[in-house]
């Protein structure tokens, strides 16, 4: 028997439980996430396309940044409670006990700090620009905020359409969309046309406490089978009526993360960046002439 067989097949054991785990679900998936940083990246100022380009890698897109927190949540321990806030769905509106000061409220505020900050060291604000980026979308995911009890729906087992393996959290975090689009450009043509609509001008502004009380609003009817107020159980099986009455939201949803990230980001890269500046010379004030 080869010397080394043992420890290979200590590492294939390893590498079995690996791929075992539970793959991490991406909130508002990939094509939710991505296309709502497009809708972001649009409207930035030159001055913080500028910064934001110079903080992340070469050739790397806010939509390319918008997924990274989730890809690399494994590797950064803790970091999973940093998506979201358990609220009670009866809670009349977030408070920060719900967070305990480790939750996506609060995550997100720290990272703020440290990108509007031209004093941090520079890998640290691309990785508060990551996480800026993803967490102001995760705090528009209606189940990130509400939560009856069921970990925000995963413990509500359902089917959408065909799918018969998924959760009422899933159904959110990307089924809706999947059923809805056919790919990342049809949903980010979605963000874009609702962001030109008039009622889109009163969307921006708030607070992170404000936008998590639009999203425990949402949860509160993403909860309930559609028309009515009865809630929605485990096994039950949702389709076109509750696709048509929720993907509308979704997209809303999508849409003021997108247009909200835009001033937040406008506001923390130009606030490091006039912190950055040097200060301008006193002018020189000409010689008087002799007389």
């Amino acid at each position: 028997m080869p010397r080394d067989l043992p420890a290979r097949r200590a590492v294939a054991l390893v590498l079995t439980a690996l791929l075992a785990l539970p793959t991490p679900a991406l909130a508002w998936g990939r094509n939710g996430h991505r296309a709502s940083a497009r809708l972001a990246e649009s409207r930035l100022t030159p001055e913080a396309r500028a910064a934001a380009r110079a903080l992340l890698d070469e050739g790397e897109s806010l939509a390319d940044a918008s997924t990274w927190a989730d890809e690399h949540s494994r590797e950064i321990p803790g970091s999973g409670a940093w998506h979201y806030v358990n609220v009670p769905i009866d809670a009349p509106r977030y408070d920060d006990r719900h967070c305990r000061d480790n939750c996506v409220v609060s995550r997100l505020a720290e990272f703020r700090r440290i990108l509007a900050d031209p004093t941090a060291p520079r890998e640290r604000r691309r990785m508060a620009l990551r996480y800026v980026v993803h967490l102001v979308q995760d705090l528009h995911q209606p189940l990130h905020v509400g939560d009856r009890r069921d970990r925000g729906g995963n413990a509500t087992q359902v089917s959408l359409f065909r799918d018969d393996r998924t959760n009422l959290h899933q159904v959110w975090d990307s089924g809706l969309l999947r059923n809805g689009y056919r790919n990342e450009r049809a949903v980010a043509d979605a963000l874009f046309d609702l962001a030109r609509e008039p009622e889109a001008r009163d969307w921006t502004g708030g607070a992170a406490e404000d936008w998590a009380d639009e999203s425990l609003a949402a949860a509160r009817r993403a909860y309930r089978e559609p028309g009515s107020n009865r809630p929605i159980q485990s096994g039950a099986r949702l389709g076109r009526e509750y696709q048509d009455a929720n993907l509308p939201v979704v997209v809303e949803r999508l849409t003021k993360a997108g247009l909200r990230l835009s001033e937040v980001l406008n506001a923390d890269l130009a606030a490091a960046g006039r912190a950055k500046a040097p200060a301008r010379p006193p002018a020189r004030v000409p010689a008087q002439a002799p007389r």
